[in-house]
């Protein structure tokens, strides 16, 4: 009787056993979860890039300077934002504020309009969440959804200058399911207004990096009549770009 119980136990405990790990190997999967090479554990960032509306791989932005460069540009949102409204006109109305928590709003007068996050870094390589909505220029599309982008650079060579490539690549989620049915028809119109949003910071990026690289201490200058710089830009800027600090 005792060897029956024993042997009935048994069988019970087999289904618990598989369930058991079923469950391990579930949870393994989700805490494997890699984007750029970067650990993710972003619930929100691996929706987007499991059921993402639309998928690219930019071309790379070149720009002079080094990657230390890029990393002190790229921890600092709202300073990045005010040099290029200066230096490339076309974003005279990009704007970009920090937040409380560590994310930012990002404002361009209403043509885009949300908030983005740092979700990971790693050496060389960022991942960013963004959420909000976007109107093209003629308002002829209206949408809201989220994004998550990465970047990747490096260290390269501009003829005989020290330049930085980034490879971003982009995933796109709308919130509308009916853009999600339209897709082959307003995919072509999407793509396209990102391509000129994408050549727009380019064109910025580089102006920036340029000035960055050939004359620093000069846009320091600059930038101290500018009316719209804030105090705690301007002293990012002199500390992470100037020698020694100095302005």
């Amino acid at each position: 009787m005792g060897s029956s119980a024993s042997t009935a136990l048994k069988g019970q405990g087999l289904p618990w056993v598989a369930i058991a790990l079923v469950v391990s190997l579930v949870s393994l999967a989700e805490a494997a979860f890699t984007l750029a090479g970067l650990a993710i554990e972003d619930p929100a960032t691996r929706d987007v890039v499991e059921r993402y509306t639309l998928a690219r791989g930019l071309q790379p932005v070149r720009f002079l300077g080094t990657v230390g460069v890029a990393d002190r540009l790229l921890d600092r949102p709202s300073l990045a934002a005010t040099l290029a409204r200066h230096l490339h006109p076309p974003l005279e109305r990009y704007h970009i504020v920090m937040r409380e928590g560590g994310s930012f709003d990002v404002n361009d007068l209403g043509a885009l309009r949300g908030s983005f996050r740092l979700v990971a870094r790693g050496v060389n390589r960022r991942v960013y969440f963004c959420q909000g909505e976007f109107r093209s220029l003629a308002h002829l599309l209206k949408l809201s959804g989220s994004m998550v982008f990465t970047l990747e650079y490096r260290d390269v060579l501009q003829g005989a200058d020290p330049a930085v490539e980034i490879s971003p690549q982009i995933y796109v989620r709308l919130d509308s399911i009916l853009a999600h049915g339209v897709l082959k028809v307003i995919g072509p119109l999407l793509s396209s207004v990102i391509d000129r949003r994408v050549a727009s910071l380019t064109v910025a990026t580089q102006a920036v990096g340029e000035r960055i690289a050939r004359d620093p201490e000069g846009l320091y200058r600059e930038m101290q009549t500018w009316n719209d710089v804030r105090r705690e830009d301007l002293e990012a800027y002199r500390e992470a770009f100037l020698p020694d600090g100095r302005g």
